[in-house]
């Protein structure tokens, strides 16, 4: 049976008269990748703040491993890895001494910390660059080194601010293998990102945020399921001279909500239980079918219906 690692109970976070989180309740199970997303400014970071008891709510509760960031933000903090968006730390350092300096401020006993040092090292591919200045290093090893900061007092909660931020795809590519190997450890985490693909494919739970709400939250098929019992994606291709004249069938027929070219093509919007109509309708127009398929909403699909844009 799991237990909650994070549990957060109808926070609210103002600055000023910026409502930046809004009555956000939401449970994250040991062992579970949440993956945080929503427009800029919709209070992501913020929550994130809040989870790491950086910030105080104004009204509700986080509590970590049962510890409330209200009553308890230092126990919170020991409990917790929190990598930030930005890089900013000291760089006159190399990445042995940034990672001495760290582990001095964990509190890591002096005969402990050489070996945390390797140990983060070798699983963020920083072996053998001790040596090397902070301040030339790459976007994507200066990620890399942040996050082996994170992890230098072995938390059980990650929680992870914008990491794939600026990174290349390879390097990218590197970090979610990285996160997944983090979570097979039985690592707790928390990953907020712009790029949905990533979160689509290392999350166990997704929450989207806009305006300072927790707009929707659940697993993948949960999200698909709330749209697609809806609503369904029907994606054909034809023969190129005949778009228009498929566009023009299609947007007739009752039950097509929409229909689109999008990258030759026709994406197909219908609340219809089969797309079986539509393709006989199709056919008995004599238009010829190169490709047919009825495709589950990906995250991008299901962030874009969800949301409208707004800012907190």
């Amino acid at each position: 049976m799991t237990s909650a690692v994070v549990e957060i109970d109808d926070v609210t976070k103002t600055f000023d008269n910026l409502v930046a989180v809004s009555h956000v309740s939401l449970r994250v199970e040991q062992g579970q990748t949440l993956g945080l997303i929503g427009p800029n400014g919709a209070g992501k970071t913020t929550l994130l703040r809040l989870i790491s008891s950086l910030a105080k709510p104004d009204s509700g509760d986080i509590r970590i491993h049962g510890t409330s960031v209200r009553t308890s933000p230092r126990a919170v903090r020991m409990q917790l890895g929190f990598m930030p968006a930005e890089f900013g730390s000291p760089r006159n350092l190399n990445i042995g001494e940034y990672l001495e300096y760290f582990g001095c401020m964990y509190g890591i006993p002096k005969t402990e910390r050489q070996r945390r040092i390797g140990d983060v090292c070798t699983l963020t591919d920083l072996n053998g660059r001790e040596e090397v200045m902070v301040k030339g290093l790459s976007t994507g090893n200066r990620q890399r080194l942040l996050l082996a900061k994170t992890l230098l007092h072995d938390p059980q909660l990650l929680v992870l601010d914008e990491p794939a931020s600026g990174l290349d795809p390879r390097a990218r590519t590197e970090l979610r293998a990285i996160v997944r190997e983090l979570a097979s450890m039985g690592k707790t985490i928390i990953i907020s990102s712009h790029i949905l693909p990533d979160i689509e494919e290392i999350s166990d739970q997704i929450g989207i945020m806009e305006a300072g709400r927790l707009v929707l939250d659940g697993n993948l098929d949960s999200l698909r399921s709330h749209y697609g019992a809806a609503q369904r994606v029907i994606k054909v291709r034809v023969l190129p001279e005949q778009r228009d004249l498929a566009i023009s069938v299609l947007r007739s027929l009752d039950g097509v909500k929409s229909c689109e070219l999008r990258e030759q093509f026709l994406v197909i919007d219908t609340d219809e239980p089969t797309g079986n109509f539509v393709l006989a309708e199709l056919l008995q127009h004599d238009i010829r079918i190169l490709q047919f398929a009825e495709d589950a909403p990906n995250l991008e699909e299901i962030f874009m219906r969800s949301t409208a844009g707004k800012v907190t």
